[in-house]
C-alpha cells in the first residue's frame, strides 16, 4: 500500500558515472535527504536585490559531506548557489572535488577534510554565513566499547553527529536545515534538539526499509536502547525482505527545518513538544502496526512516506551504477 521509494530515483540521475561515490554510499537515505534539501532550499533562498535580474547567490554548507552528492544537487537547482563540504574523510573531498569537476561546479563548490568537533570546522561554517545547512550523517547506534566503520557509526544512541550539526546551526543560524536520522536513533530527540536551537520541523520524509550490513550487526543492542524503534513482525519482514535476508525494517527519516524567529524573546515550545511526539508516535505505531501505520499518518507537519524493499534496493543502485533499463529489471 506504499508507493516505492525507487519513484524518486530520478533526483539520481546526473550522479550516474562518471559521478563516483565513497567506499560506503546508501542511496536511499541520500534520496530522502534530497527530498528534504530541496523543500528546505525553497526557505533558504536568498531574496532578490531591487532592480535585479535574479537572486543572491545562496550559500550552501553540507557536513558529513562524503561525495558531496547533497550539496551538488542543490547547486544543480539554484545554479548561483556556493557550496562548503565539510567531511573527516580526506578521501571523500578529494572525490567530491572531482565530482564537482565533472558536473562544472568546481567554482562554486569547495570541500575540505574537517572534524566535525573541532572548532576549525565551526570557523569555516562562521565564515561562510551559509543560508542553509544540510546534514547526511552516520547515525548507527555503537556498542560501549566497540566502534563501527567511519561511515557508520554515531556514538551510543546514534545521535552523535546529528546534535553536534544542530549544535553548529544554533550558533550560525542558517535559514534552513535538511537532516536525516532513523528510528534507531532516538528520532524525536532530533526534533527536541532542533527546536532548542530555533528550527520548527515543517516536513518529515519517511521510509521503511530492512536492516542492513551496520544496522543488523547491532540489533541485540539495539533491544537495550529505550528509544530505538524496529519491527520484527514476521508479516512486516516478509513485505520489505521477500528473500529472506533481513531480521527486522526499521524508518529512515529526514527532515526540512526552518530558523522561527522569536516572540517576544522567547521561542514557543507548543510546537516543538507536538512534533517531537508525533515523530515519536509514528515510530512507536511503526513497531505496534508495521507498514499500515505509514499510511494514515497525523501529524502537525507534512509527511511523505514509502517502502523500498530489497528488489527495489538493488533496482537502485543498478539504476546508479548501471543503465538505466535495469530498472526493469525482475528479480532472479
Amino acid at each position: 500500500m506504499l508507493p516505492s521509494l525507487l519513484a524518486e530515483a530520478g533526483r539520481l540521475r546526473a550522479f550516474q558515472p562518471p559521478f563516483s561515490f565513497t567506499s560506503f554510499f546508501s542511496p536511499e537515505d541520500t534520496l530522502l535527504c534530497q527530498r528534504a534539501a530541496e523543500a528546505a532550499l525553497a526557505r533558504a533562498r536568498s531574496r532578490k536585490t531591487p532592480g535585479s535580474n535574479g537572486r543572491n547567490p545562496t550559500r550552501i554548507v553540507e557536513l558529513t559531506s562524503g561525495s558531496g552528492l547533497l550539496g551538488l544537487h542543490l547547486l544543480r537547482i539554484e545554479r548561483n548557489s556556493t557550496l562548503l563540504g565539510l567531511d573527516v574523510d580526506a578521501s571523500a573531498a578529494t572525490i567530491a572535488r572531482a565530482n564537482a569537476a565533472c558536473l562544472g561546479f568546481s567554482q562554486q563548490a569547495r570541500f575540505e577534510c574537517a572534524d566535525l568537533w573541532s572548532d576549525a570546522t565551526m570557523e569555516m561554517v562562521r565564515a561562510l554565513r551559509p543560508h542553509l545547512m544540510v546534514c547526511n550523517p552516520p547515525y548507527i547506534p555503537e556498542i560501549d566499547g566497540e566502534s563501527l566503520a567511519v561511515e557508520a557509526g554515531a556514538g551510543a544512541d546514534g545521535t552523535a553527529h546529528l546534535t553536534r550539526a544542530i549544535e553548529i546551526a544554533g550558533q550560525i543560524k542558517p535559514r534552513a536545515l535538511a537532516l536525516s536520522w532513523c528510528s534507531l536513533s532516538d528520532p524525536a530527540r532530533i526534533v527536541t534538539e532542533a527546536t532548542k536551537a530555533g528550527y520548527r520541523l515543517n516536513s518529515l520524509f519517511v521510509v521503511a526499509i530492512a536492516d542492513g550490513e551496520y544496522s543488523g550487526s547491532v540489533r541485540e543492542y539495539l533491544h537495550t536502547l529505550p528509544h530505538a524503534y524496529l519491527n520484527e513482525q514476521s508479516a512486516t519482514v516478509a513485505i520489505a525482505a521477500p528473500d529472506g535476508s533481513a531480521r527486522f525494517v526499521y524508518l529512515l527519516m529526514a527532515g526540512e527545518f526552518s530558523l522561527e524567529e522569536p516572540r517576544n524573546g522567547v521561542l514557543h515550545d507548543l510546537h516543538s513538544k507536538a512534533a517531537s511526539a508525533a515523530v515519536e508516535k509514528i515510530c512507536s505505531d511503526f513497531v505496534l502496526s508495521g507498514l499500515d501505520s505509514l499510511t494514515n499518518i497525523s501529524a502537525p507537519f507534512a509527511v511523505w512516506a514509502w517502502l523500498l524493499d530489497r528488489w527495489d534496493e538493488l533496482r537502485l543502485r543498478a539504476f546508479l551504477h548501471g543503465p538505466i533499463e535495469s530498472m526493469a529489471a525482475t528479480p532472479g
